[in-house]
């Protein structure tokens, strides 16, 4: 477990920040002058267009380099002499935003705003460093394994670690509960009792049998799923003549004469490389690879237009699916689960490169029924990936995603696919053509839920993105986390109340990061005390025979009961309990218990702030606020937040010398941030305001976001909310924003979930 600071942050009440107009039309600015060099450093805001992006003119095409030609065309090219033309970038007006930046008044209490203040601008919950992030690459590995059972407390369901302590009474011992207070009667011998902090229990050791899981070989399977519509024929220009390979080098073939079929005008120096002839040149480099590196893993071969052809290794005849059988979905998984499982790759790979250069272009898209057979094939085999590449929608048979009248509909069906493949430990990856429309806002949930990954890609970069995308390989399957806080913290954006959350995240690889954020529950608001002349707290501790009242219900403004009452722990705890399945199929349970101090300054709490945990945190949180259709809080996060990391590169020694980082982070932030906004600006010039009544300049129903918030976790006692008439659900929220979500958009936001994984990348596409 890695936490967004050493100490917890205690507060009384929530605190609150003002986003003023200006700054939140603007958007997110990072550098300190928001002036015009600031958004060139930055990159630009993908655009809130939903139609595809036009290739480059041949012109300005940018020469790839010639050892991509040479490994995957079998020849160098011919240098171009043709001029390149360097693209001008947009230079927006600069804007005054940030008065926030003010060294002197970002920790002076004075100029917050409490929950009572009147609006001004967009009020938002302060932002502060209570985030614990969870790096799978570390858990998932055994650590001091563990004889015995684990032992839960019968009330919060916390297993007892090296923290717990264990008292004697009446000969018997009893566990009293550092996370929820409840006493346990234990019947465990004293070696039974963890003495590390991050222990093992294996639940159930792996198989015997070779075929239950990868046994030391990489012996998974990776299913390649090609789309071979009509329009995988559109041809990118590459400088320079290539001696091509596939359809189009066949159909070259026929002109036996060598006669010139240049038109006119046309340019002589270059080659037209069809989508399709990409794709074919990524794949066969993969098995070529795959042949020097992992000989035993297995490979099979799917494509679909107008229907669905099943090659698999290419040692048997093709099954095709055609007609009124793409339309039904149980006769497509009853054909997925008849596959046999591919050979070695070894042994396979001359048939299966015949078999993908003989592919042709043609017909439609049948994308749904070819990836419901793809995943319910490799679903026989835990640890399998799936790699879809398409340039368009599905439009034929189940999954269809060209008829609006029934996209939601077709959009769960992806879904309930990634609920399966989840389950059955399978990965899928999404890859769409650059310049085309394929609902990747749709499609790319199947990646998102499964450990895949989602990109647009340009098709002369198709190679490096599949070597990427097998690399990442998954390290366990069947993935639980179950976070525990104490008793007097909750969890944000979460669907529970209570101080424990259960996260079923299937599939995990090396670079997998999950994040929660926390708060504190503080004392419901009561009525004045009776007697004025006593604190309300000492009122309440007189009518309970002397009791605190504090103690149970939280803190109250200026007071700090967990520091002085000597009843209450001078440490906070927390615990990750992961439970996993490995490669070679042993169920696990790893337990790891923390304790960590707290405070009431917010000072002190954000010096010791690490900044990959608040950046990773605010990249994830925003781009899934988003994808749900929460715009509004989505920004929020991403504003608050990167207040709160400006604070930390400003205001202390320590932080100072993360301000490049601090850059980095929250420049590709920043595109997410203007994403939303001109999704938002485009609502409200369609029909004048955003499609939330929350959203734009309704003050009444922002008061109703803090109301919310407030009845969340912040009250001893949950209150009930009560929504406006004019707002719009959750769920048509996302539907009508889903609908005009460009593939641009939404690969930009499955993107930033990735956490470290994008905000480390020093991508060349900006």
């Amino acid at each position: 477990m890695n936490f967004g600071s050493k100490k917890v942050f205690m507060y009384a009440e929530p605190e609150f920040e003002v986003v003023s107009d200006d700054e939140y039309n603007h958007g997110m600015s990072v550098s300190e002058s928001s002036s015009d060099e600031e958004e060139e450093a930055a990159g630009p805001s993908p655009s809130a267009s939903t139609g595809p992006v036009p290739p480059p003119p041949p012109a300005a095409s940018k020469p790839p380099k010639s050892g991509f030609l040479a490994g995957l065309f079998g020849s160098k090219p011919k240098a171009s002499s043709a001029p390149t033309a360097k693209p001008k970038k947009f230079k927006p007006r600069g804007t005054k935003v940030g008065k926030w930046r003010n060294l002197d008044e970002c920790y002076n209490t004075s100029d917050r705003v409490s929950n009572e203040s009147p609006q001004q601008g967009k009020r938002h919950r302060r932002a502060d460093t209570n985030i614990i992030s969870i790096d799978f690459q570390k858990i998932i590995a055994p650590s001091n394994m563990h004889t015995g059972d684990p032992v839960h407390c019968s009330s919060c369901d916390v297993i007892l670690s090296s923290i717990s302590k264990i008292a004697t009474k009446d000969d018997k011992k009893v566990w009293h509960c550092e996370f929820c207070g409840e006493d346990n009667e234990l019947d465990i011998e004293e070696e039974e009792i963890p003495t590390n902090s991050d222990v093992t229990y294996m639940l159930e050791p792996a198989p015997s049998t070779a075929s239950s899981g990868l046994t030391g070989k990489d012996e998974s399977l990776v299913i390649f799923c090609v789309d071979i519509s009509g329009s995988m024929s559109v041809t990118s220009v590459v400088p320079g003549r290539i001696n091509l390979r596939g359809s189009m080098a066949r159909h070259q073939s026929l002109n036996t004469e060598r006669a010139d079929q240049y038109l006119p005008r046309q340019r002589r120096d270059v080659t037209y490389v069809s989508r399709l002839q990409a794709v074919q040149a990524a794949v066969d480099h993969q098995l070529e690879e795959m042949i020097k590196q992992h000989p035993n893993r297995r490979v099979a071969l799917i494509t679909f237009n107008s229907e669905v052809t099943i090659i698999g290794d290419g040692s048997q005849t093709p099954v095709t699916v055609a007609g009124d059988k793409l339309t039904n979905a149980d006769d497509l998984r009853a054909k997925g689960s008849e596959i046999p499982m591919p050979g070695a790759i070894s042994a396979s790979r001359g048939t299966l490169g015949d078999k993908l250069f003989g592919l042709e272009e043609g017909g439609t898209t049948a994308l749904g029924p070819a990836l419901l057979i793809a995943a319910t094939m490799a679903g026989n085999h835990p640890g399998s990936k799936v790699i879809i590449c398409t340039d368009g929608k599905a439009n034929v048979g189940v999954g269809r995603l060209d008829e609006e009248e029934s996209m939601e509909k077709e959009a769960a069906f992806y879904e309930n696919i990634g609920k399966d493949a989840i389950e059955k430990g399978v990965a899928v990856s999404v890859i769409s053509i650059k310049g085309t429309d394929c609902k990747l806002v749709h499609l790319g949930k199947i990646a998102d839920m499964t450990g895949g990954q989602v990109n647009i890609v340009d098709p002369l970069k198709l190679t490096q993105e599949f070597s990427t995308i097998l690399a990442d390989q998954i390290i366990a399957t069947n993935v639980v986390a179950t976070c525990h806080l104490h008793r007097k913290l909750f969890f944000f954006y979460e669907e529970t109340e209570e101080s424990k959350v259960v996260r079923n995240i299937g599939n995990v690889t090396a670079s997998t990061e999950v994040t929660f954020e926390y708060g504190v529950r503080c004392q419901e608001k009561k009525n004045p005390p009776k007697n004025p002349t006593i604190s309300e707290a000492e009122e309440n501790q007189q009518a309970s025979g002397g009791q605190n009242e504090t103690e149970a219900s939280g803190s109250r403004q200026g007071e700090e009961p967990m520091q002085t009452n000597t009843d209450e722990p001078s440490e906070l705890p927390f615990q990750l309990v992961v439970k996993y399945t490995d490669r070679e199929g042993a169920t696990a349970l790893r337990v790891l218990t923390q304790c960590k101090e707290f405070t009431y300054d917010r000072r002190e709490a954000e010096k010791e702030m690490d900044l990959k945990v608040v950046g990773v945190h605010t990249a994830q949180t925003s781009s899934a606020l988003a994808l749900e259709g929460q715009y509004t809080e989505a920004r929020a996060r991403g504003l608050m937040n990167q207040r709160l990391a400006w604070r930390f590169t400003n205001v202390f020694d320590n932080g100072r010398q993360h301000q490049k980082s601090y850059k980095k982070m929250f420049g590709k932030i920043r595109s997410v941030d203007h994403y939303i906004n001109s999704r938002q600006q485009d609502e409200r010039r369609t029909h004048g305001r955003t499609y939330s009544d929350s959203e734009g300049s309704d003050e009444e129903d922002n008061d109703e976001t803090n109301e919310n918030f407030e009845a969340r976790g912040h009250s001893s006692e949950p209150k009930p909310t009560k929504p406006k008439h004019k707002s719009l659900s959750k769920t048509l929220k996302m539907k009508k924003r889903s609908e005009v979500c460009s593939d641009t958009g939404a690969n930009l936001l499955f993107k930033m979930k990735k956490g470290s994984r994008a905000l480390d990348q020093d991508s060349d596409e900006d």
